[in-house]
């Protein structure tokens, strides 16, 4: 899965992103957690990639990361940012 590339924008303000859909005037937020995936949603990533990542950065037990990580990409796929 990957993050949209076209109408889609972003932009981190303190360690937040702000995610906008151009095409639809939708926006999205998130948290510190919410702006690492993203980052890491520029390239193709699976569920896995997503919860290491969260691991490895927050220190938490793997089965939240991935409980985490699966949210992030619902809300994601609810507001069509993902291809």
């Amino acid at each position: 899965m990957q993050i949209r590339t076209d109408g889609v924008t972003w932009q981190e303000i303190d360690g937040e992103l702000v995610l906008l859909d151009l095409e639809r005037s939708v926006y999205l937020t998130t948290n510190a957690s919410g702006a690492l995936l993203t980052k890491l949603l520029v390239e193709d990533r699976s569920l896995d990639d997503l919860a290491d990542a969260l691991v490895a950065q927050f220190e938490i037990q793997r089965d939240d990361a991935l409980r985490d990580a699966q949210a992030f990409v619902d809300e994601l796929v609810e507001h069509q940012l993902l291809r």
